[in-house]
């Protein structure tokens, strides 16, 4: 996996998000969301979409390289995610929380996130399209008000459960037999002395164990918590 390129994939993300902070807080000054407003959020939601699509074709490049040739001029998320889960079908990040009150071993106590409140892998085609019929305008646009400030707090949602899916996640790279733990706004002191304040971190957790590895080419969901278990 190029680490460096990933990170660069996910500050672009970061960056995106920090935008559609910086749209709604200079619109609240007046009290409308706007049309203009929603269609600016709505298309950096979009590209946020792509943009996760995309990291997940970076995590796997080494490894396949002929698929990722292939898609280098794709942008739809579906079909990247698609043809990328024939080969990896655990392509797709992994939302992680961590337990502060948890085991101390080599690696900090961590479980997956619960569904509910981040983006799932199948809820992407869906939020896409919503995205891209708000900036793709037709006649059907015009045949009425239409409800800009609701729009508005569905992309808010929006945005935090993309955030909730990015904050702390695990990549799966099979054919590496390792896992990678990412940490969008890392803070503390790296092992060469380095002080690290809110930048994107990526370091290797654990080798996926071949019982494991094997289970997750069936199809099977990796035990993150199992895999850490074995290296304590």
């Amino acid at each position: 996996m190029d680490i460096q390129k990933y990170i660069r994939v996910m500050e672009t993300i970061k960056g995106r998000h920090e935008h559609i902070g910086w749209i709604i807080e200079n619109a609240r000054p007046t009290r409308r969301i706007s049309r203009f407003t929603v269609e600016s959020i709505c298309l950096q939601l979009r590209m946020i979409i792509e943009d996760i699509a995309v990291a997940c074709v970076v995590a796997n490049a080494n490894e396949m390289p002929g698929l990722a040739r292939s898609l280098r001029g794709e942008y739809r998320p579906s079909r990247i995610l698609r043809e990328l889960e024939k080969i990896n079908p655990l392509c797709y990040p992994i939302p992680m929380v961590e337990n502060p009150e948890g085991r101390r071993g080599l690696y900090m106590d961590t479980h997956e996130r619960p569904e509910g409140d981040w983006l799932t892998r199948d809820e992407i085609a869906e939020e896409y399209g919503r995205l891209s019929n708000a900036i793709h305008r037709n006649l059907k646009a015009y045949d009425g008000d239409s409800d800009d400030a609701d729009l508005c707090e569905r992309c808010v949602n929006l945005g935090q459960k993309i955030a909730n899916l990015l904050s702390h996640h695990h990549i799966t790279v099979l054919r590496e037999d390792v896992m990678y733990r990412v940490l969008m706004s890392a803070r503390g002191i790296r092992d060469d002395g380095k002080l690290v304040q809110g930048e994107v971190q990526v370091v290797q957790f654990v080798q996926v164990p071949d019982d494991m590895k094997q289970a997750a080419m069936r199809g099977e969901r990796l035990d993150i918590e199992g895999i850490g278990a074995r290296y304590e």
